[in-house]
Parts: structure tokens; sequence; C-alpha cells
């Protein structure tokens, strides 16, 4: 039990080398801190199987856009020590997510791509680093992001999608990753103890 346990902690001491000793006094700030750290790990995991899966399918361009993107929002956590606050690395994170997001939508369908559902993890993430508040004002930016691809597709804004060689498998990969993902913010959201006390 002791020898599987000890990577998670040895982890979270890794995480918490990047985070500000101010934001380190406050219990709430200091796990918001973690869980936006975590996921911008995760991006960092994700981000190169993604572009290569775009490369497989014959769209590099989407791959660049990826990364391009990921690099953004793994360096996020690292703007705190750069004196940022803890708001404005959230929502850097978030706002690269949000525009990788809407790139796709416009080159691979519209509101019918198979990545449009991962609009969703704006808002989820910003409840889960921020609150309520932040989580309703990205919910609101998304919904009048779909609004507005939809109206754009019925006005005859040319968005056809781009002839990947396996769109089932595009979308496949894309419900998946996006289960996987959305489930660690719930199960990070289920878990949110004080952190001074997981700390201890």
């Amino acid at each position: 039990m002791l020898a599987t346990d000890r990577p998670v902690p040895e982890l979270m001491n890794q995480i918490d080398r990047i985070i500000p000793g101010a934001l380190r006094a406050l219990p709430r700030q200091w796990q918001a801190a973690r869980h936006l750290a975590l996921l911008a790990a995760l991006t960092a995991a994700s981000a190169p199987l993604l572009a290569l899966l775009y490369h497989v399918l014959g769209f590099d361009a989407a791959g660049m856009v990826v990364l391009t993107g990921a690099s953004v929002m793994m360096v996020a956590p690292f703007t705190l020590n750069a004196g940022f606050s803890l708001a404005s690395a959230r929502n850097l994170f978030i706002a690269a997510l949000f525009v990788l997001k809407v790139w796709l939508a416009l080159h691979l369908g519209g509101v019918g791509a198979s990545t449009v559902p991962w609009f969703a993890l704006c808002p989820m993430i910003a409840l889960l680093v921020g609150g309520l508040r932040p989580g309703l004002v990205w919910g609101a930016i998304v919904l009048a992001t779909l609004a507005a691809l939809f109206a754009a597709e019925r006005s005859g804004v040319p968005m056809g999608p781009f002839p990947v060689s396996d769109p089932s498998l595009l979308a496949l990969v894309s419900s998946i990753g996006l289960v996987v993902l959305g489930s660690v913010i719930v199960a990070l959201a289920s878990n949110a103890v004080p952190v001074d006390r997981r700390h201890k």
C-alpha cells in the first residue's frame, strides 16, 4: 500500500514547486493552482498524441494548432511565478483551449464537428479552478460562440468538413478524450478537501 501511495504525494510536491508561496498560504487558491497544474500536465501528455492523430488523418495543420494551443496551456501554471494572478493563469489556460476549439470547429464542419463537445471543458475548468462566477462567464461565452457558429452556417459562411481520411476515428478519439478529461475534472472537484490537511 505504501509503495503505491507514494507517487501521489511526490507528484504533488513537484507541482507545489511551481506554485508561489503566497498562493500556498491560502488553502483554496493552493488547491486551485494544483488543479490547474495537473490539467497542464495532462495537456502536455495528450497534445503530442493528438497531433500524431491529425498527422495520420492527413490534417497536419490541425496538429500544429493543437501543439500551439497546448503550449500556451502548459505555460499557464508557470505564469504564477511571473507575477500573474491565479485568475489570469486560469483564463489563459481556458482561452487557449477555447481558441483551439473554435479553430477546429471552423475547419471541421462548424457546430457539427466532432470536436465541438470539447467546448464543455471551458466552463468545467473555470468552475473547478475559479468557482461559480468564472464558470458561468465561460459557459455564456461558449453558448454565444455555438450560437454564432450556427448562425454563420445558416448565413452561408463556408465551413465544409476537412476531408480527413477517417472521420469515424476522429469522432471516436474525440469522444474518448472528452469522457476521460471530463471524468478527471469531476474527480478533482469531488475530492476537493482543504489542501493544507492533505499536505500535513
